[in-house]
This record gives structure tokens, sequence and C-alpha cells, in this order.
């Protein structure tokens, strides 16, 4: 494959595949306080987080099922720098499928927290509303 491919293509295909392993690796930071988690795929988790920081970033537990059965044996740890094209595929995949859960969580937050202050505005304006009205019937 590195003969089709040029040497720029190839690292910058290694820095987008570090930092989706990093977003991967955040991501699953995350559902362990969610989600009960097998003492398993933990201790993966574990050894990950002992590497050094450059291995640490380039590695992931990747999951071979396709997603409908979860399962902590099908997940092994590897360097994303060196998945082959069908791996890579699958593991962008369910990167791009987290991010999109990731982005509407986001949204909805952010349309309750406008909701809160819009509601917060309203009532500051009403009140302002009735302190003027107050003073001009004084």
């Amino acid at each position: 494959m590195a003969q089709w491919v040029g040497n720029d293509e190839i690292e910058s295909l290694r820095v987008e595949l570090a930092e989706i392993g990093r977003s991967l690796i955040w991501g699953h930071r995350l559902s362990f306080v969610n989600n009960d988690v097998d003492d398993e795929c933990a201790l993966q988790w574990a050894a990950i987080k002992r590497l050094p920081t450059f291995e640490r970033l380039r590695s992931s537990l990747f999951d071979e099922n396709d997603g409908s059965n979860v399962d902590a044996q099908g997940k092994r740890v590897v360097d994303v720098t060196k998945l082959g094209a069908l791996e890579r595929n699958m593991f962008i995949d369910k990167l791009i499928k987290h991010i999109e859960n990731d982005n509407l969580r986001l949204l909805h937050k952010l349309g309750e927290r406008i909701d809160k202050c819009d509601l917060f505005i309203w009532i500051q304006y009403i009140v302002c509303i009735s302190h003027l009205y107050t003073i001009q019937r004084h």
C-alpha cells in the first residue's frame, strides 16, 4: 500500500489515527463512569494507561465484532497506526458512530442551558419592568 500512497499521506494518516485514538480513549473513560464494565476490559484499559505517553496515544482496544454483539473476548490492544485497511474502516466507522452520539448529547445540554438562561433573563426582565412600574407610581 505504501507504493500507492506518498509519505506525506501516510504521516497525515498516522496523525489522524493518533487523534482518533485519543478521542476513543476519552470516550471509553466516560463510559466507565456510566456503565458497568467487565473486569477484563478494565484491566486492558489500565494496562494502556500505564504505557508511555506516545504509545498510549497510539494504543486502543479494538473490537472485531460488528457492534451488535459486544464481547470483552473480542477486544484486543492494537496500535492504531498499524491497522490494515479493513480494520481502519471498522475503527473509524465506530468512532463516527460515537462522535454523532456525543454531538447529540452536547446539543441537548446546550439547549437545556439556553432554556435556563432564557427563563432567567425573562424573570429579570419582569422584575425590571415591575420595579420601573413601582417607581413611576410613586
